[in-house]
């Protein structure tokens, strides 16, 4: 079966942090590819100053020669609001015979019930959720609503390449840097170098958005 992996998010900037992940997907849990996809309308946060166009442009520069890492465009195509639910059943349509491995932020996780359908994604493919740097699932959990929790436990099992299939949730253990989109901006804004935090710095400084 054909493993696809599904990194979606704003990428505004993409950094060495998003690549670690990406890599770690690719690599650990044996995926064929792993598809990059910048959000175009989110609809649980605000919309970037950047567009959506260039963002993804972005993301290409910053995978080039990157086996296994693909930038996918169709939500910056979309249009109205970008929505996982959406997104993952295309490319489950164009793909029907692998198992789509989707990946979300652990910030995210908490705020799950407040997806477009929510309960249906779950089913979509094998979800991770990627673990900053002193994440701890278990302090987490106590914290989720009744139904997200409920459905942790019944999903829940390790990741690895014999655990993946449908409907069932993990943790990715992965080297995560400690470094972020907000960081990154930050020191754009004032003028300082951010080489050693994105592969796509000459882009960035060369383009203005994030000067203040």
């Amino acid at each position: 079966m054909q493993k696809i992996g599904i990194f979606g998010g704003t990428f505004d900037p993409i950094h060495y942090g998003h690549l670690a992940l990406a890599r770690c997907m690719r690599d650990s849990l044996a995926l064929d590819e792993v598809r990059l996809i910048p959000t175009g309308l989110p609809p649980h946060r605000a919309v970037s100053a950047v567009s959506p166009a260039q963002r993804l442009a972005w993301v290409r520069a910053a995978i080039v020669g990157e086996a296994g890492l693909l930038a996918d465009d169709r939500e910056v195509r979309r249009n109205g609001y970008c929505y996982t639910f959406d997104t993952l059943s295309e490319i489950q349509a164009e793909n029907p015979q692998a198992l789509l491995v989707w990946l979300i932020g652990a910030d995210s996780w908490g705020n799950l019930p407040t997806w477009h359908r929510w309960r249906e994604l779950l089913d979509l493919g094998h979800l991770l959720i990627a673990a900053r740097p002193n994440f701890e699932i278990d302090a987490e959990n106590s914290r989720l609503s009744p139904d997200l929790a409920e459905e942790f436990a019944n999903r829940h099992v390790i990741a690895n390449t014999d655990t993946l299939s449908q409907g069932k949730i993990s943790l990715l253990s992965s080297p995560l840097l400690p470094v972020s989109s907000t960081q990154v901006r930050d020191l754009l804004s004032r003028g300082e170098d951010v080489s050693a935090l994105t592969p796509v710095s000459g882009l960035l400084g060369q383009s203005g958005f994030y000067r203040f």
